[in-house]
């Protein structure tokens, strides 16, 4: 049911809120999208950067999507495992 339509019935039932304050309502159960992956190229250069000098949200990412995919783990041990070129 489109916003706009729940906000007319509601306010023939009475209510004196904003359109804005409904959609926040309406949002507050609902889960967090999913994130979209990272392009091949990105997710190479999170593996092969050093840990520490990855930013937060991408080290986070990161750690989500190894503890997802079991081969992508054993690659990131092995890179990290690797003399530096």
């Amino acid at each position: 049911m489109p916003v706009t339509r729940l906000l007319d019935e509601i306010r023939g039932l009475g209510y004196t809120g904003s359109a804005n304050l409904l959609v926040r309502y309406l949002n507050q159960g609902r889960a967090d999208a999913p994130r979209t992956p990272p392009a091949p190229r990105r997710l190479t250069s999170w593996i092969m950067t050093r840990p520490d000098r990855l930013p937060a949200p991408h080290r986070n990412h990161l750690h989500e999507l190894l503890a997802a995919c079991s081969h992508l783990a054993v690659l990131s041990d092995r890179s990290a495992t690797s003399p530096d070129c």
